[in-house]
């Protein structure tokens, strides 16, 4: 007996679904638990803004380091192999940041992604170093 489309999605995307999450929620980071790190001191990462210097220079989340996404082959040197790398860009719909995670996490850097970017940390009112 063959189970149409809709029952098939019933019956697999709950199990799916949370697979899904699961490991997306270990690969992201949101603006309130990153301050937390940032206010704590914790020194188990490194925080790399993915944009460019320009915007980087207007405004950036407290000990960033700018290491714009078209750098990042000739920096790599620069990057975390026994911290998480938090890379971060523009906003929600910015795929820097995504891209950046893609790269490093292939090269074997540990990596994790603000959510949201630095349009919702500015949203939070969180501190910003120019």
């Amino acid at each position: 007996m063959e189970m149409t489309i809709t029952e098939t999605l019933k019956r697999i995307s709950p199990r799916s679904a949370f697979a899904y999450f699961d490991q997306k929620l270990k690969y992201e980071i949101g603006p309130m638990e990153l301050k937390e790190k940032i206010e704590h001191n914790h020194r188990d990462f490194q925080l790399v803004d993915v944009r460019s210097p320009e915007a980087y220079r207007e405004g950036h989340i407290p000990g960033g380091i700018s290491i714009p996404f078209e750098e990042f082959l000739m920096r790599s040197p620069e990057f975390s192999e026994d911290r998480d790398n938090i890379v971060y860009c523009y906003s929600l719909t910015c795929q820097l940041a995504d891209r950046a995670a893609h790269w490093l996490a292939e090269k074997g850097y540990p990596v994790k992604m603000l959510i949201g970017g630095f349009e919702e940390w500015r949203k939070a009112e969180l501190s910003v170093e120019k």
